[in-house]
């Protein structure tokens, strides 16, 4: 199967990219209005979307498995929640007409005067000659029986996301047709918005693609491709809203939940300001207004970023991407995303395009067959960057992977066989909770730059992004497609004071930043990340049991009052473990000093005067895991001293070890279980101490 590819010829490509120099012109700066406020899209949506893996090919069947392989595998439970058919879903021609409609030379629908001559509806005239509804391709999606009553094909497939706990999406737009000519909703807005809510229907994906002649203006400027007729007349901003207000009004009407909008008007198309209508919305916005067009641009265009949170669910901010990493990076979609931080809010999301994440070749068998490096799969690494920098940013996280089993997505060509089923890593990538929370965080914070600019595409790129409960995520990004490169910043760099946790999101190590510190410095993978949450360290103040003299028992967080102890009590031998057990205010094996060494280090001595211990001391063992155990005191051994510092507000002690970093732990939680050191974790029960005695 060859897919075809989202229409965007190359003049405006090249205007599409021309643009990216807007921020100068200050097109972000506009106070944002509110977002649409229909109550949808509270959080980035996320979920699959059948184009870049099924194109307009796609089929009643491979949506079915696709619904049951995401309920099957965990990725509807990690909030991957809707299932969209994108284009081609669709007859040539609405249930008005037995045939399809007229194409002109360029592509365009024919449009005809009031007298049923053609026109060329280059000055913004002319009628659509459809009618009536779309109609789903039956030898595609054919209607089905449920519950005894004949449904179509879509309607069908909404139900069976339905049941399995999914919602659906459907593709359309706001042309005469579609990228892929299929009939347009434009002029049948209300028609086409009551028969998706009808079916079921809770997300659309609506689209921009106008075809027709270049247009060149009384001003001899060539505007390109920008459609024709109404397509002219009125903007993408006015477009989009009414057909926004024909679904909430459908949804009212029968009495439904409202839909979600997502759209995908590219910034390629920039209007022919001449013609365009002098009642369009978009000339009397003041989000619009107030951020200014620019030359040769009618308002209510592009920037996307700009305007269109007031009208829409999710926007895209920028062209169609492929199977190269860098259409997300720094040179890619990131830097325009990092221009519009103000339509990023609960309700309005910058879209970055489907993801590629576990995406594999559906042209051929990659490297044997086809070797075009826009069919190129992701490495590991590079999947876990696309997901990081999504995520970072508060984008969708919309998969455009095969998500289907390896038998079930099977292709033959040329004398080969391969598979584009998504493989066990990638799957593991997507579902990866950590990374999710930050993409679905409430705050609704997108990520900003730190430091200058990027040099080079090849440069590195540090982000960080506010949480809603103080935590901070930070991502290193290696941009060189072939070295390794050392990654890091410094928590001056990031806006940050004091001390913190951190838990590296990809690879679960976890560890401490001291004030003033730095985060990462190692090497990251080419193309690969580092993404870590950080989460401010409590407040602390010298312990207050260091050098008084007392002997005191130590209750650990998460035990039920368990308090640390000479496992098997004073008798034991040396080199016993220590473990957490019942408390009694008479075992000495359970009372503890904290002595000041010359170095501002403290050593832990217990309280027992036996035959075998006699006021050992607290060791660590060298790795994390290590039980904690008692020896005779050696001065100046590193893993007989400690450092002892108490949360300010609660009193709790947290207890780190000199030599290795790690923190004492009663992570065991059950009378008996052995006391070990381990990698600091502000959140660990276990390593909060509080005193009892």
């Amino acid at each position: 199967m060859r897919l075809l590819p989202h229409r965007l010829a190359a003049p405006l490509l090249a205007l599409a990219l021309a643009t990216t120099g807007l921020g100068a012109l200050s097109l972000g700066a506009a106070a944002p209005a509110a977002a649409l406020g229909n109550g949808n899209a509270l959080t980035p949506p996320m979920g699959w979307n059948s184009w870049n893996s099924l194109g307009t090919e796609v089929t009643e069947d491979q949506v079915v498995q696709t619904i049951d392989f995401m309920a099957a595998n965990g990725l509807v439970a990690a909030g991957y929640n809707t299932v969209t058919i994108d284009d081609g879903w669709s007859l040539w021609h609405r249930d008005g007409q037995s045939t399809d409609f007229v194409r002109t030379p360029d592509g365009s629908m024919q449009l005809y005067d009031a007298a049923g001559k053609p026109v060329t509806g280059t000055d913004g005239t002319g009628n659509d000659p459809t009618s009536g509804h779309l109609i789903p391709r039956p030898d595609h999606f054919p209607s089905q029986t449920v519950d005894g009553r004949t449904v179509n094909g879509i309607q069908f497939l909404a139900r069976y996301a339905h049941s399995k706990g999914l919602k659906f999406g459907l593709y359309a737009t706001d042309t005469y047709e579609t990228c892929q000519m299929h009939p347009g909703s434009l002029g049948h807005e209300s028609t086409d918005a009551g028969d998706f809510v009808s079916w079921g229907v809770d997300f659309v994906k609506y689209d921009d693609c106008p075809y027709g002649p270049q247009i060149t203006g009384p001003d001899g400027h060539n505007y390109y491709t920008q459609g024709e007729g109404r397509e002219l007349t009125r903007s993408i901003y006015a477009r989009v809203q009414t057909f926004q207000r024909a679904l909430d009004a459908a949804s009212a009407g029968q009495g439904r939940p409202k839909v979600t909008l997502s759209v995908s008007a590219q910034p390629a198309h920039t209007g022919v300001p001449y013609l365009l209508d002098p009642a369009d919305p978009a000339r009397t916005d003041p989000v619009v207004q107030a951020a200014g067009t620019a030359p040769f641009t009618a308002p209510g265009y592009a920037p996307t970023g700009v305007w269109c949170g007031q009208v829409a669910n999710l926007c895209r901010i920028g062209g169609d991407r492929d199977s190269e990493l860098d259409g997300v990076l720094w040179n890619g979609q990131l830097q325009t995303a990092l221009q519009y931080p103000g339509n990023v809010r609960p309700g309005s999301w910058n879209d970055l395009d489907m993801m590629f994440t576990g995406w594999n070749d559906v042209y051929g068998l990659y490297g044997t067959s086809d070797t075009c490096t826009c069919h190129k799969p992701f490495t590991d690494d590079e999947s876990r960057t696309e997901t990081s920098v999504l995520s970072m940013l508060a984008a969708p996280l919309i998969s455009g992977a095969d998500l289907r089993t390896a038998g079930q997505s099977q292709h033959s060509a040329n004398g080969y066989t391969w598979s584009t089923g998504i493989g066990a890593s990638s799957l593991a990538i997507l579902k990866n909770a950590d990374v999710i929370a930050v993409d679905q965080d409430t705050l609704a914070k997108p990520a900003t730059l730190v430091g200058a600019r990027p040099a080079t595409a090849t440069a590195p790129v540090v982000l960080k992004r506010q949480l809603a409960n103080g935590d901070t995520a930070v991502l290193l990004v290696n941009q060189d497609p072939n070295n390794w490169q050392t990654v890091g910043s410094d928590l001056t760099s990031l806006g940050l004071t004091g001390g913190f946790t951190y838990k590296e999101l990809w690879t679960g190590a976890t560890g401490t930043v001291a004030a003033g510190g730095a985060v990462g410095g190692t090497w990251v993978a080419p193309h690969g990340v580092a993404m870590f949450r950080l989460t401010p360290q409590a407040a602390t103040a010298p312990a207050a049991v260091v050098g008084d003299g007392k002997y005191h028992a130590l209750s650990a967080g998460g035990t039920g009052g368990l308090v640390l102890e000479v496992a098997g009590t004073c008798g034991s031998p040396l080199t016993s473990a220590a473990d957490a057990n019942t408390w009694s205010p008479t075992h000495t094996s359970e009372q503890w000093t904290f002595t000041s060494n010359p170095d501002g280090t403290v050593r832990i001595s217990d309280n027992c005067d036996t035959a075998t211990q006699v006021h050992t001391v607290l060791a660590a063992g060298t790795s994390a895991g290590n039980s904690a155990y008692l020896l005779n005191y050696s001065p100046g051994n590193p893993w007989q001293e400690w450092r002892v510092g108490q949360n300010a507000v609660t009193g709790a002690l947290t207890i780190t070890n000199v030599a290795t970093g790690l923190a004492l732990n009663a992570g065991g939680g059950t009378a008996g279980s052995t006391v070990t050191t381990d990698a600091v974790n502000g959140a660990a029960a276990g390593q909060s101490w509080s005193v009892v005695s």
